[in-house]
């Protein structure tokens, strides 16, 4: 019987109480939200108090992830076999093995997942094609994205009489590209199909625009602007009141009269931003005057009151530089001006619902003729379904109330309106019946339109709500507590509601209540690299910092195992060794994975970095996109330079410099063409000599590639460039060459698909890659087989939900992604759209205050998720954090002084959480972690600073802060051991006597080297085939060179987008039917239903590819199950083994004939028994299906080839069976899929 778990009480009560409403757990970093969601599961099919216990497909489990809903899926069958193992009465047992049958058909799964089967089954309902397939490739949903506006946009062009789309088009238009209309047109589409009604969304974006009256009087200032006016000033007089009072325990009464008469002018300015109108209040603040700061005689004043003037000195010039930004934010134009900015802008924005619908209806009647969705669209036809009028909706929708005893979900702060909306219409109407499990602290995915505030909103109203209730998990159960304590310790100061969007106080602390010994090393180290230090190296001057930042990673992890560092298995509750698998490195961005990769390399350290590189990203297709750019524009800087520093033309950044040197002006190109012409005419040098060669090769291929262009189409030229530069062979040579020589052919294809879609030009093509970069829909390369055992690298968003002993949160001072708040428009769910209005007269783009309103609230929302971010970075850990990044120096400080420096600001801030302003100004993660740090004792002992703030005296967290110089590391890496080598040796040379020997020298075991000493049963079944079918079959050079290699493998590592656009063959369709085979519940009726069922559950949870999903034959399978052997199978499903993997070692001379006369040769065989039956009856039947395909024309002739091929395969397979038993197989079967037929083996 399975020990029963210790649980808190709060999961007790979240686990057994019948809620008589909906209930949300509020479940914090390493509570165990999982366990406790699948032991509620348990409890509601065992039946909790006045509840009797329910089927397990009476609940609707939804998850985040297909590996979330795998994972829980996964639990609740290792708990209901428990259940069936433990069972006292037969009864009992036969419930549990009820639920197990039912647990596959049962809806745990993605939002996803589960609107594709409620829309392939209801389909009807809404006159729905069922014959759909989903748009899951972002390249083919580009082009017909682009297709469709393209083709809307010539058209709209053609009727433009009024002039109003080229003034769309030209508002959204920069010096560079008029493609600014197309983001924001695919980004608003994008985000109102969020909404449960998007088209209504679109509708009121105009709304907002509407100012009847005065700016200050209307809605706008009232609600939006003067809130964040009012609180600038709040802030201000708050941070002068704490400094007022520090002046007057100080004794410092002129300093605290000071201060007390400029709050005074504060509160004026406050009534001013109430009561004024626009143009009076713009005047009152660009006349504001600050008075001189008082000086106070070092004389007459001690240290500690000197120490007091400066920092409130400090304080009053963060207020100057406030007060300056709120002026010049705002009130840069006169209410006249503004009003008519935001009149034209209206205009604009109407002319834009206008497109937007037109686009959308296009755009769906073009997705339609191609019968293929985004996964969007099925969440609508979904919701359609199951909210509609008519009566087969409301009888649908009736019947899911009644029959999900609960909705569960999880991670419900990453849901979205439109999700939330197809939940909401299947609760049980007359009692709520939703369990929500997530925490809004995690929430990382607003870039995918998810929505937090819906979860707080929930957080902030069940507590007094009359059924609905909340529930804390604090403790966590992963970590150390020391981690607890330094996540607790960055939080406490940083994070507030409002800016966070939740109080990290109380219950949203980390509490220990993880189990380690106390000898373990747990203190967190931040660790910077200083770049202050002169190199004098040229070679060290071409380190960048952020590679000198992955060396100190590298010598760091090196240490670490050198000392044989120790973390504590719980599993054996004992301390062992660090191991390279128990480290991770989390970062918030891709850009620093080559340089870890290479590195990491030199330091011999193995790693697994969890997507490595964009496709678009990657270095060989990178050039190529270049090449293609100043193909079609040979006037652009960037590209040009990159093709002139690559393995195409070589240059390097001399001969470049020497490039523009001799032409100063004008762009880069101009300065290539006049060296060209002028050069004979300048002082002849070997090295101009050099350049000039180069430059007229370059030149020349250029010139040759720009009139093939001409009369090719874009894929033909792509090819021509492989052909006529070697770049597709040259990059096979560098490392990791075919996997990038998979990459050039993928762009190949690519441009092949996007000219077969219709699409011509090096221009649009170039602009689509932009646009999927800019989407952040990159493509995905080829992954790799990695050693487990290896440092794993990920993005902080692919770690959520993972743990690590020891986790390395690099690059910490890498600035915040601030890209969006700088667009020319700026979403958001409530207000609308929010644009920057182009005035043509005086050719200059105006913020309007919508646009600057809209912008506060998204920069509050960017921070917010940005400290998310760093939440789940911090609390992967279970033992040990290490926090990096670079310090930089400036004119007058030294990088630690500059860093110390304004981390310091952090003193200004008497109370626990950090000033606003303070917070609000972070660039990185460092800035939030330093400043929450400087105020504690460890801290301000370390660097000698007056420990005069003692908020923090009490805190517990112990941590380092350490700045690493180039002299402070190695000598980088690792030393090798030296070889010896004999002076003798050394003189003696090499003779020819030598190398005869060497050539000559014969090995003692020949016979051994002609096969490996492990086999899988599919390499050595043809040992038992004809000798004539072998020699005919083996006679090609190509197999004698590879037969004794393990892994061969003929292709190109092709990136994931090909692999999965492909068609299926038929070695991926046979993996797939054993698949559905092995997967199949035989507990409960085997139909095709059944079957179908599962085949969707494996796409869903991604261990199948739709496209091989379609070629499996379902028919056969259910023949299987519908014969004799099927039949008894079904009668005694406890006694069907599948996929059973052996071991068995043998004689070599039964398997190989050179090995007859020598009994000592042994080989290890291991394979995989599809499966086996142990019947009650009839004994032991060994079975394997077979997808070969047999002609029905002829098939005697097919299935005595599959005889021949596969007889010494089940044989030997029963060998290892009968070893395994200990009794006689009695009968061999191979099961032939094609005709539906048993062939016994003898």
């Amino acid at each position: 019987m399975a020990k029963e778990k210790n649980w808190t009480k709060r999961q007790k009560y979240a686990i057994k109480h019948p809620f008589e409403g909906n209930a949300l757990v509020s479940a914090s970093a390493g509570s165990g939200k999982t366990s406790v969601l699948t032991e509620r599961v348990m409890h509601k099919i065992m039946g909790m108090e006045k509840c009797p216990g329910i089927n397990v497909d009476q609940l609707l489990i939804v998850t985040f992830t297909n590996a979330a809903a795998k994972e829980m899926r996964d639990r609740i069958g290792a708990k209901l076999r428990e259940k069936v193992n433990d069972a006292n009465t037969d009864e009992e047992k036969h419930y549990f093995l009820k639920q197990l049958r039912k647990l596959n058909s049962a809806h745990i799964e993605t939002m996803d997942a589960f609107c594709q089967w409620l829309v392939k089954k209801y389909y009807y309902i809404i006159n729905l094609d069922p014959d759909f397939r989903i748009l899951t490739d972002v390249s083919e949903l580009g082009i017909i994205r682009d297709r469709v506006w393209n083709d809307l946009r010539e058209q709209l062009y053609a009727d433009d009489r009024d002039g109003s789309f080229a003034r769309l088009t030209r508002n959204f238009s920069n010096d560079r590209s008029d493609e600014g209309l197309t983001d924001v047109l695919f980004k608003l589409y994008d985000f109102a199909n969020v909404n449960q009604n998007p088209q209504q969304w679109i509708d009121q974006l105009t709304d907002f625009y509407q100012i009847d009256g005065s700016l200050t009087n209307s809605k706008l200032y009232q609600k939006y602007l003067l809130q964040d006016i009012e609180n600038k000033l709040n802030q201000m007089i708050s941070g002068y009141q704490q400094q007022i009072e520090k002046a007057e325990s100080n004794g410092i009464t002129k300093l605290a009269d000071f201060l007390q008469a400029e709050v005074a002018k504060f509160q004026d300015l406050k009534n001013a931003v109430e009561t004024l109108d626009w143009d009076s209040l713009r005047k009152v603040l660009n006349e504001f005057r600050w008075d001189r700061f008082p000086s106070i005689s070092k004389k007459t004043a001690d240290e500690a009151q000197l120490l007091v003037k400066d920092q409130i000195k400090g304080v009053r010039d963060t207020t100057k530089s406030t007060l300056m930004k709120l002026t010049q934010k705002y009130f840069f134009a006169n209410e006249a001006d503004n009003l008519t900015a935001i009149e034209n802008s209206q205009k604009i924005i109407a002319k834009l619902v206008e497109v937007e619908h037109q686009f959308t209806e296009a755009y769906q009647t073009a997705k339609r003729k191609k019968h293929a969705y985004e996964f969007i669209d099925i969440e609508h036809f979904a919701l359609d379904i199951l909210t509609g009028t008519d009566e087969d909706s409301q009888n649908l929708r009736h019947e899911f109330q009644q029959y999900f005893a609960e909705i569960m979900v999880d991670e419900y702060q990453d849901n979205n309106h439109l999700q939330d909306a197809i939940l909401n219409s299947m609760k049980n109407t007359q009692h709520e019946n939703m369990f929500m499990v997530g925490d809004v602290k995690q929430s990382i995915y607003r870039f995918r339109l998810a929505d937090p505030s819906m979860f707080m909103e929930k957080f902030n109203d069940y507590p007094v709500s009359e059924n609905d209730e909340l529930i804390m998990l604090p403790d966590n159960f992963r970590s150390v507590k020391n981690v607890d304590d330094f996540t607790n310790l960055i939080f406490s100061q940083i994070m507030n509601a409002d800016l966070g969007e939740i109080d990290y106080t109380g219950d949203a602390h980390l509490k220990f209540n993880a189990k380690y010994p106390d000898i373990l090393d747990t203190k967190t180290e931040l660790m910077l690299y200083a770049d202050d230090e002169q190199v004098n190296d040229e070679k060290e001057q071409l380190v960048t910092n952020e590679q000198r930042q992955v060396e100190m990673i590298a010598e760091k992890i090196t240490d670490m195992m050198d000392n044989h560092y120790q973390v504590y298995d719980r599993e054996a509750h004992t301390t062992r060794d660090l191991e390279y698998g128990d480290i991770a490195i989390l970062s918030a961005t891709k850009h620093n994975n080559f340089d870890i990769s290479s590195i990491f390399a030199d330091y011999q350290i193995p790693v697994a970095i969890d997507g490595s590189e964009s496709y678009f990203k990657t270095t060989e297709v990178q050039i190529m996109m270049s090449l293609l750019q100043i193909i079609d524009n040979p006037y652009q800087d960037i590209p040009l330079a990159a093709v002139l520093r690559s393995p195409m033309v070589q240059m390097d950044e001399n001969q470049m410099a020497f490039l523009r040197i001799n032409h100063k002006t004008g762009n880069y190109f101009q300065s290539v063409l006049e060296f060209k012409n002028k050069f004979d005419q300048q002082a002849n040098t070997e090295f101009g000599e050099i350049v000039l060669q180069k430059v007229k090769v370059f030149l020349n291929q250029l010139n040759d590639f720009k009139d093939y262009a001409i009369k090719h189409g874009l894929a033909e030229l792509i090819w021509y460039i492989y052909d006529q530069t070697g770049f597709l062979d040259y990059v096979g040579g560098m490392p990791a060459g075919k996997k990038r020589q998979a990459n050039l052919h993928a762009l190949y294809q690519r441009a092949e698909e996007y000219e077969h879609n219709g699409f011509k030009g090096l221009f649009a093509f170039v602009q689509f890659v932009k646009r999927l970069q800019n989407r952040d829909d990159d493509l995905a390369e080829a992954t790799a087989d990695v050693d487990p055992n290896s440092v794993t690298v990920k993005t902080i968003h692919g770690s959520k939900g993972l743990e690590y002993p020891v986790v390395i949160l690099m690059d910490a001072t890498h600035g915040f992604n601030r890209m969006d708040l700088m667009n020319s428009f700026i979403l958001d769910d409530n207000l609308g759209l929010g644009i920057q209005y182009f005035d043509a007269k005086r050719h200059e783009k105006i913020p309007t205050l919508q646009y600057l309103a809209i912008n506060n609230l998204a920069e509050k929302r960017m921070l917010a998720e940005e400290m998310r971010k760093l939440y789940v970075a911090l609390t992967r850990a279970k033992q040990k954090l290490i926090i990096t990044g670079i310090a930089k120096s400036d004119k007058k400080h030294s990088a630690e002084d500059a860093m110390l420096e304004s981390w310091d600001k952090a003193s200004q801030s008497d109370e626990l959480v950090l000033n606003e302003s303070l917070r609000s100004d972070a660039k990185n993660f460092m800035d939030w972690i330093g400043t929450a740090l400087a105020r504690h004792p460890i801290y301000r002992e370390a660097f000698g600073i007056d420990n005069d703030v003692r908020l923090l005296t009490g805190d517990q967290a112990n941590f380092t802060v350490q700045f690493k110089e180039l002299k402070d590391f190695q000598s980088g890496l690792p030393k090798y051991a030296e070889v010896e080598i004999s002076q003798k040796e050394v003189k003696a040379g090499v003779t020819a006597d030598y190398i005869k020997q060497i050539m000559n020298f014969k090995y003692e075991y020949p016979d051994a080297t002609k096969t490996t000493a492990y086999q899988s049963v599919s390499e050595i079944k043809g040992q038992f085939d004809d000798p004539d079918i072998i020699q005919l079959g083996s006679l090609a050079a190509k197999n004698e060179v590879l037969k004794n290699t393990r892994y061969n493998n003929e292709t190109f590592a092709e990136p994931q987008f090909l692999q999965t656009a492909q068609a299926p063959n038929s070695r991926e369709i046979g993996t797939a039917t054993h698949l559905v085979f092995q997967k199949l519940n035989v507990y409960e009726r085997v139909d095709l239903d059944a079957i179908n069922t599962l085949i969707v559950q494996l796409v869903a949870d991604k261990l199948l590819t739709q496209a091989v999903a379609d070629k499996i034959n379902r028919d056969a399978i259910l023949s299987f199950y519908q014969s004799e052997l099927g039949k008894r199978i079904l009668r005694y499903p406890e006694n069907l083994h599948r996929e059973v993997p052996f071991s068995l070692i043998i004689n070599a001379g039964e398997i190989f004939s050179e090995f007859q006369n020598d009994a000592d040769q042994k080989i290890l065989v291991h394979g995989i028994i599809d499966g086996y039956f142990e019947d009650p009856e009839q004994g032991t039947t060994l079975f394997d299906y077979k997808t070969s395909f047999v002609n029905p024309n002829h098939p005697d002739d097919d299935i005595q080839k599959i005889r021949e091929t596969y007889n010494g395969q089940l044989n030997l397979y029963a060998k290892a069976l009968e070893d395994i038993l200990k009794q006689p197989i009695q009968h061999k079967y191979l099961y032939l899929l094609s005709n539906q037929e048993f062939l016994e083996i003898e």
